[in-house]
């Protein structure tokens, strides 16, 4: 479970929205900066496939911390299941992230509780770079995991889809670590699905901002992926945050709808808060 990521794994949800082949150019240039956030949403189970789950709910907390040198990530997710035979379980999921500004360095740590028992822990260091890079866990305890040449961590990742949204790009396609898998870096294929002009929000760090529409999906590096392990669809702002998040685990989707949201100032002089290079 993520949202990206950025996650967020960090978010998303379907809105009518203009085909990017027909927007004007100003709305392309909107400026990008990824942006302290404390957001918190309330989930609600849209469609189930299959039998297994009946009912689902939940909040998710995706809390950022702007440096001038480095995001600090923390998400948590609970949610509450019913069952095909209607008993009911509770999942706690705790994430957390440091990354580097510049896109090279990135600590991280996973928990996943299951009725108060623990059933997934990760934790360690990771390292990037145009020729790949490195993994180093220290839950599983000394399991190192190679990253090919243009993996890209979180913030990093949200970035990049920022950017391409502002060039107008339909799709990018890059390899993603965010410390959730012990398997390495995932394929993620990223739809850039359409631009909406900034409307009116209760929201003021929303308000009147323009926003972009897009679907990733997630998938282990084999020859084989038809279908992703894991999709999200959201709806991003030029800061990052996202107003709707659309969570699909395959036998259940949930709609996360924004219910709080606090942006702090910049602690960081315009020059580098978005920087690209060192770090």
């Amino acid at each position: 479970m993520r949202i990206n990521a950025a996650t967020a794994a960090i978010l998303l949800a379907g809105l009518a929205a203009t085909p990017f082949a027909a927007m004007p150019l100003a709305h392309a240039a909107s400026p990008v900066h990824l942006t302290g956030q404390d957001a918190t949403y309330a989930l609600s189970l849209t469609k189930v496939r299959g039998h297994s789950v009946t009912g689902a709910t939940g909040r998710l907390n995706f809390n950022v911390l702007e440096t001038c040198r480095a995001y600090t990530v923390s998400q948590r997710m609970t949610l509450l299941i019913r069952n095909q035979d209607g008993s009911l379980s509770r999942t706690v999921s705790n994430y957390d992230t440091w990354e580097s500004k510049g896109g090279h360095r990135m600590s991280f740590v996973l928990r996943q509780t299951e009725g108060g028992k623990t059933v997934i822990e990760d934790q360690g260091t990771a390292t990037t770079g145009p020729k790949g890079g490195e993994v180093k866990y220290l839950v599983p305890k000394g399991k190192i995991v190679k990253l090919p040449p243009g993996t890209l961590f979180p913030m990093a990742h949200t970035r990049m889809i920022l950017h391409a949204a502002a060039a107008g790009k339909p799709y990018i396609d890059p390899p993603l670590f965010d410390g959730t898998s012990v398997h390495g870096a995932e394929h993620t294929f990223v739809a850039i699905l359409g631009h909406k002009d900034g409307s009116h929000s209760k929201f003021p760090a929303l308000n009147m901002q323009p926003s972009t529409l897009v679907d990733i999906g997630f998938f282990r590096r084999t020859n084989h992926d038809t279908e992703p392990d894991f999709r999200t669809q959201m709806r991003y702002y030029p800061d990052g945050v996202s107003r709707d998040v659309r969570l699909d685990f395959g036998t259940f989707v949930l709609h996360g709808k924004l219910t709080g949201l606090m942006v702090p100032p910049s602690a960081c002089a315009s020059a580098a808060r978005d920087p690209v290079g060192k770090g």
